[in-house]
C-alpha cells in the first residue's frame, strides 16, 4: 500500500456538546492518512495521477471551520467521507481529530478520535 499523510493540521472550529464550545470555539488538530493500492503519480510524476493534497487540505479546513456538530467522532466521519468522495484513487482514509482544549478537568495533552473508512463501506 502507498500512503499520503497530512499530519497535524491546525484549525479553529466550533465543535462540542457545550454551548460555550459552539460560541467561543477552540483549536483542533487533524491528520489525514490516505491509503492507495498504488499511486500512479509515483511513477508518472504528474499531479493528475495522484491526490492534490492542497485540495484535500481545503476540504478538511472547510469541514472543521464550518461544522457545528457535537462530537469529534462525527467530525472525523464526515471528513473521511468527503476525502473519499474527492478521489477514486483513494482506497481508504484514516482521519484523526485531536481536541487539545477539551473541557475536561485534569491534566492531559489532548483528547482524540480516529476514524478509518474504506471505499465501498
Amino acid at each position: 500500500m502507498d500512503h499520503i499523510v497530512m499530519s497535524q493540521m491546525d484549525f479553529y472550529g466550533y465543535i462540542g456538546c457545550l454551548p460555550e464550545e459552539k460560541e467561543k470555539g477552540q483549536p483542533f488538530i487533524v491528520s489525514c492518512d490516505m491509503a492507495f493500492e498504488k499511486i500512479p503519480g509515483a511513477v508518472t510524476d504528474r499531479l493528475e495521477d495522484t491526490v492534490d493534497y492542497s485540495a484535500v487540505y481545503e476540504i478538511i479546513k472547510a469541514e472543521v471551520t464550518t461544522s457545528k456538530c457535537n462530537l469529534i467522532e462525527h467530525l472525523a466521519y464526515e471528513i473521511a467521507g468527503k476525502v473519499l468522495d474527492y478521489s477514486n484513487l483513494i482506497d481508504s482514509v484514516k482521519i484523526t481529530v485531536s481536541k487539545p482544549e477539551a473541557p475536561v478537568e485534569g491534566s492531559f495533552k489532548t483528547m482524540l478520535t480516529e476514524i478509518t473508512r474504506k471505499r465501498g463501506e
